[in-house]
């Protein structure tokens, strides 16, 4: 308990941090793409995180009849904002050359053009031939990039089939933002077995546990999620604050 109520203090003080950050640059206009979507990120990050924090019970309330404990949800929203962060990074704050960065973008565009058509392909909606007949004038940007061109031909039909959003993998982008690749994939693969009800995140459950119930497996596990969105709440925070107070030319 003691534990506990140490991480969900210090995860709410840094949430309070964050949310102070995104309101003291609210309305300013945005100089470049990064700042522009650093903005959305960012905001988004300490959406999910509050969210996280209304599921997890406060500490005065350990013990106490009718609290619901949902450590899966929790570990849901915590790999979700987990991957917000890496996108956050990727996108905003990591350091590339402007044609890179110009790519990248571009081919977040192509990816989400290729979702949203399949999305209603799946529907046999007419919605699928309107974003089809468009397809060239999303891959069009993206073919003409000058780092891109440089990409092997190979490299370059597997990006512009849209199938993903990112030149990077994970691992990739851990790496670059400071993270250690070891500690990411055990917590991407725990929160991952909660996320899609895989026979890891369920085959444990037993009468008093997952039910919504409190028990020291659900308190361990829901304060291990704390401590994880806490590291990552800090880091987006601070390179957020870096990147709107620095010039331009410190980011890129």
């Amino acid at each position: 308990m003691e534990e506990y109520t140490k991480i969900y203090k210090s995860c709410y003080t840094t949430l309070r941090k964050c949310s102070l950050s995104s309101k003291k640059y609210e309305g300013i206009a945005s100089p470049t793409n990064q700042h522009f979507y650093a903005s959305i990120l960012f905001t988004r990050i300490c959406v999910i995180a509050m969210s996280i924090n209304q599921l997890s019970p406060q500490p005065d309330l350990i013990g106490k009849e009718n609290t619901l404990w949902d450590f899966s949800s929790v570990s849901s929203l915590t790999r979700n904002l987990i991957e917000c962060y890496l996108t956050f990074f990727y996108l905003c704050i990591d350091k590339c050359n402007k044609d890179e960065q110009d790519a990248r973008l571009k081919l977040m565009n192509l990816h989400d053009h290729i979702s949203r058509t399949k999305m209603f392909e799946s529907l046999q909606s007419d919605e699928e031939q309107k974003f089809k007949k468009n397809n060239d004038e999303v891959i069009a940007p993206l073919k003409n990039n000058n780092w891109f061109k440089k990409l092997s031909n190979k490299q370059q039909i597997h990006f512009l089939k849209g199938n993903t959003s990112f030149f990077k993998k994970n691992d990739e982008i851990v790496k670059d933002s400071g993270g250690d690749i070891s500690e990411f994939k055990f917590k991407y693969k725990f929160l991952s077995s909660h996320t899609h009800s895989s026979p890891m995140g369920f085959y444990r459950t037993s009468n008093d546990r997952g039910r919504g119930l409190e028990t020291p497996t659900e308190i361990k596990y829901t304060g291990m999620c704390l401590e994880w969105v806490n590291e990552y709440l800090n880091k987006a925070n601070k390179e957020f604050i870096t990147l709107f107070e620095h010039p331009l030319s410190d980011n890129v």
